[in-house]
């Protein structure tokens, strides 16, 4: 979960970041900065508000809901659809990170533009949780790709969650890959400070 986040994150920012141009579109760049912000921000919600709930604790007795997985279940599924959002707005926005000299942008060096877009809009998912279940499915992107006009981009998930130490063990992968997430919207926030005025990014 995450794993196709991070790697192109990591990709696009290691190729982008480092050359002596600055990105095209400031204003862009300065979107995919929030854009990440809100991402890291709605990782650590998944992370660390129903996820790990135990059904006996008492928030989760007696509600409208009916049963206690029942509540957990609408919770998570809300916290995960706001993770979905923010990580989507995210993509689109990184998808148009380039440099003048270049015909594409970098995220589309990895995957098909149309393809990708389409995916995106329509197919991807970070995860939910369907009735009277316990497994969180994903429909994510494929970091293995060996053609990047490929139209396959997706690769679909099933994570256990159906006991409390399955829960904690998602919860701290969450947790770790939101450090490396972390880690690069601060490479991203000290590349903005040197590159760029507030006028670049507001005008």
């Amino acid at each position: 979960m995450l794993e196709d986040i991070i790697f192109i994150t990591k990709k696009v920012f290691d190729d982008a970041l480092k050359k002596e141009e600055n990105l095209e579109n400031p204003k862009r760049v300065y979107s995919t900065y929030r854009c990440l912000e809100e991402v890291v921000s709605d990782i650590n919600l998944v992370a660390n508000h129903y996820l790990v709930h135990d059904f006996n604790e008492a928030n989760l007795q007696n509600s409208s809901f009916g049963k206690p997985s029942d509540k957990w279940r609408f919770f998570l599924n809300q916290d995960l659809e706001k993770l979905n959002d923010s990580l989507k707005e995210y993509l689109l926005n990184l998808s148009y990170l380039s440099h003048e000299d270049m015909s594409e942008s970098y995220i589309n060096k990895i995957y098909n533009a149309k393809s990708l877009y389409g995916f995106i809009m329509e197919e991807y998912s970070i995860g939910f949780i369907e009735q009277n279940s316990k497994q969180l499915h994903t429909n994510a992107l494929k970091i293995d790709l060996d053609d990047s006009d490929s139209i396959y981009l997706n690769e679909y998930n099933k994570i256990d969650v159906s006991t409390y130490e399955l829960k904690v063990e998602l919860k701290t992968k969450l947790n770790d890959s939101n450090k490396i997430l972390i880690d690069e919207f601060k490479k991203l926030k000290k590349y903005i400070l040197d590159r760029y005025t507030v006028e670049d990014l507001l005008g």
